[in-house]
């Protein structure tokens, strides 16, 4: 079930209904019952994993509260984290170190002949997987209190607006508000729906319709243009982050009619000026949990230079595997890693400090210095997108070799097929949003905001063309979201 279809406007509308005339924890029985039916409309098979991770967390949890011993203590967080890794490992991981571990032994010209199991990846497993694991771990640090109550933590799990994409919250700031939400009637935000209006408009409007450019040219990299290719990249930044963050929009809208409150997840990342700002703006809920949960274990910032570096790529590495198992994805994260190792120096705070002293120069400084950092993120864009390790090195080949640059003949063929005021219509869409984040770097919540402290006339008509446009431009078949694929 797709937040853009109207199969989740029928359901979310029966929803509140039955949820306006409960109080109590009996509106917790319908949340949990309606977050379970939500995940089952994609496998009700694999909603025994969704289950089955949530009786072994709030377990392990309440045992890890019971002891005191450091080697209980140890091997009950052993526990959680192979059933929760080992389930993630299996279904997302087990064909592709399969996949590469054959073409390994066929390339030292031995045969291997392995019957590959045809593995379905659960949707939204990488994210529940993160968010049940947190919890064992924040326990076993004694940065919380186990949960009590079963129904609690079965919400703070499957609570059906961030289930499948995200964000990944914490036990921290998620668990008690359901605690809340069986004792007391939770004040409805009204802003939701503005955040939802925003939150449709990204993915209905501008992801799903320069959607068909990206997939053409990334479809068949050989036979593209070079400049196709810049334009399919950085119409795919923008595809991306108006679908993912599109999103999250919506988790936090829909959350905000209950009375939940969900974190940011996307900060205008594309008027990052450096790899650590990017990550401090980009699916801020990963970037935060694999920072505290991941590169501070391995030692953070502690020690010297090299163990540092060490770090982050290690982390990154990682972060870019999580993205999905296939070879892009580690090439992909080693890339990020690399860009945070190479803007780490602090020569380099000092070469930008007296760059922008002049007063005059600041503003054009800094937009260039974003823009400049905007085409290195594309470039690591182009890695995440590509289908496989043979269209990664035609793709990059033909961004960074400018004797492939046929404009001419790229346009004439633009031309003939008609297809130019598309173009047009794509790169206008991909600059300005662009554009818009690099002058005013606020993400849709604080834009939701400013619109719902608008007079009324303005906010009415603001949402009714926002709804009107998602309406006049969907696609026939609303396409899934990017991210449930991860």
């Amino acid at each position: 079930m797709i937040f853009t279809t109207p199969e989740f406007v029928l359901f979310a509308l029966l929803f509140f209904a039955a949820w306006a005339a409960l109080r109590g924890r009996a509106r917790q029985w319908l949340l949990l019952g309606a977050s379970y039916y939500f995940y089952g409309c994609w496998s009700w098979k694999f909603l025994t994993l969704l289950v089955g991770s949530t009786f072994l967390d709030y377990y392990v949890g309440r045992a890890l509260e019971r002891t005191d011993d450091p080697t209980k203590r140890k091997r009950l967080i052993t526990i959680s984290l192979i059933g929760n890794l080992g389930a993630l490992g299996f279904f997302k991981y087990f064909n592709f170190f399969i996949d590469s571990a054959v073409t390994l032994i066929e390339r030292m010209g031995f045969h291997a002949d392995v019957h590959v199991l045809q593995i379905v990846l659960p949707v939204g497993i990488s994210f529940y997987t993160f968010q049940t694991l947190s919890y064992a771990l924040d326990v076993y640090r004694r940065q919380m209190k186990a949960s009590h109550s079963l129904l609690d933590f079965a919400l703070y799990v499957a609570f059906f607006p961030q289930l499948v994409a995200g964000p990944i919250e914490r036990a921290t700031h998620l668990l008690p508000q359901m605690v809340r939400l069986g004792r007391e009637k939770l004040p409805v935000d009204w802003s939701g729906f503005a955040i939802i209006a925003l939150g449709v408009f990204k993915k209905v409007v501008i992801a799903d319709n320069i959607a068909p450019l990206v997939d053409m040219v990334y479809s068949d990299p050989d036979t593209a243009y070079a400049p196709a290719v810049w334009l399919a990249t950085y119409a795919f930044a923008v595809q991306i982050y108006c679908d993912f963050s599109g999103y999250s929009d919506i988790a936090i809208g829909v959350s905000r009619l209950f009375g939940i409150e969900l974190m940011q997840n996307f900060k205008a990342p594309y008027g990052a000026d450096g790899p650590s700002d990017f990550w401090r703006r980009w699916h801020i809920s990963l970037s935060t949990w694999l920072r505290d949960y991941l590169y501070i274990p391995l030692g953070g910032n502690r020690g010297g230079t090299w163990f540092i570096q060490r770090n982050l790529m290690l982390t990154m590495l990682l972060g870019g595997l999580w993205h999905g198992a296939a070879w892009n994805f580690v090439l992909w994260g080693f890339y990020q890693g690399l860009l945070l190792v190479l803007f780490r120096p602090r020569w380099l705070d000092g070469v930008r400090e007296r760059l922008e002293a002049p007063r005059i120069t600041r503003p054009v400084v800094v937009f260039l210095r974003r823009l400049a950092f905007f085409h290195l993120v594309c470039f690591g864009w182009a890695l995440f997108r590509a289908e496989n390790m043979h269209d990664c090195g035609v793709i990059l080949q033909k961004m960074v070799d400018f004797t492939q640059w046929n404009v001419s003949g790229w346009l004439t063929e633009v031309a003939a097929s008609g297809e130019g005021r598309y173009l047009a219509f794509t790169f206008a869409v991909v600059a300005g949003v662009v554009l818009l984040q690099m002058v005013w770097r606020a993400g849709t919540n604080e834009l939701a905001t400013r619109l719902w402290r608008a007079p009324a006339p303005l906010r009415f008509a603001t949402l009714v063309a926002l709804t009107y446009a998602g309406i006049l431009f969907a696609p026939e078949q609303p396409p899934p979201f990017i991210y449930f694929q991860f």
